[in-house]
């Protein structure tokens, strides 16, 4: 196999999709197991967020875009498909349409990934500039889905704005707390709230709780709650003033994602 390029966040979305379609949580365990990867097992999570997921992971270790291969491969396997010739045909397409950006593609028969018989030279440009500019970020999945589409429609007021309401609901999902905005992320994470992000036995630790509480504050009070009041062509946000903003929410959502609630606490 030729030496393949990385791919890109878009592209290990897609085919996480594909996997999260075609097998269940169990299944999907089962499914890098054969590949090869033991330690990965599916934690009941949404599927294709969780597979999305782990093949970041595994392209980030040595000889990360040929784990990914293994696991295509795998997907890919016509022993998998036994009974279901055209659905495995059907899944090998996708997979092509997917890998033909990168001079590859998946044979029918085998399931091996091989170097593509005849490649058009424009298809590693077919990724528009906004494309590649999100995907450069490695935002966090959550601020993919909401953010992406929008952002490479040129929405990139919506794009912000959405992805600020969903982080919004995530916070007040986690922490049982019935309130929006920055009453809602003084409440979660002050540190009385519920939401912990470390044991805040130190001056430091307790530092970074309230320094997190305060970034997700001022994320509601200059971005959500002037949004939520003011017309769209009173409120410019350009592409590099949305993917910097985008980038803050991607770095709070990992902060709370970790975080523990302790009900009771407020």
């Amino acid at each position: 196999m030729k030496k393949i390029e990385p791919f890109s966040l878009s592209a290990l979305e897609r085919i996480a999709k594909i996997i999260g379609e075609r097998y269940r949580g169990s299944e999907i365990t089962e499914l890098f197991r054969k590949a090869g990867f033991f330690h990965i097992r599916h934690d009941g999570s949404t599927k294709w967020r969780f597979v999305c997921a782990a093949l970041e992971e595994l392209q980030k270790q040595p000889y990360g875009p040929y784990n990914v291969a293994k696991v295509i491969e795998k997907l890919c396997d016509p022993q998998e498909y036994f009974g279901q010739a055209e659905y495995h045909k059907s899944n090998v397409e996708k997979v092509n349409e997917i890998l033909a950006y990168y001079g590859l593609e998946v044979n029918l028969k085998t399931g091996k990934i091989t170097v593509k018989s005849s490649i058009s030279p424009t298809l590693h440009s077919q990724r528009s500039k906004a494309e590649e500019m999100f995907d450069s970020r490695n935002f966090h999945p959550d601020v993919r889905t909401h953010a992406r589409p929008l952002f490479v429609e040129g929405k990139n007021f919506h794009a912000v704005f959405e992805c600020c309401k969903a982080f919004d609901k995530y916070i007040q999902e986690k922490s049982g707390i019935n309130k929006h905005g920055v009453e809602l992320m003084g409440a979660a994470l002050s540190l009385k709230g519920p939401l912990k992000i470390n044991d805040q036995r130190t001056e430091t630790e307790r530092n970074e709780q309230e320094g997190v509480m305060y970034l997700c504050i001022g994320l509601m009070r200059a971005i959500r709650n002037p949004e939520a009041h003011e017309p769209e062509l009173d409120w410019p946000i350009t592409q590099e003033d949305s993917l910097n903003i985008l980038s803050l929410i991607s770095f709070l959502w990992q902060k709370i994602d970790i975080a523990v609630c302790f009900e009771g606490t407020t």
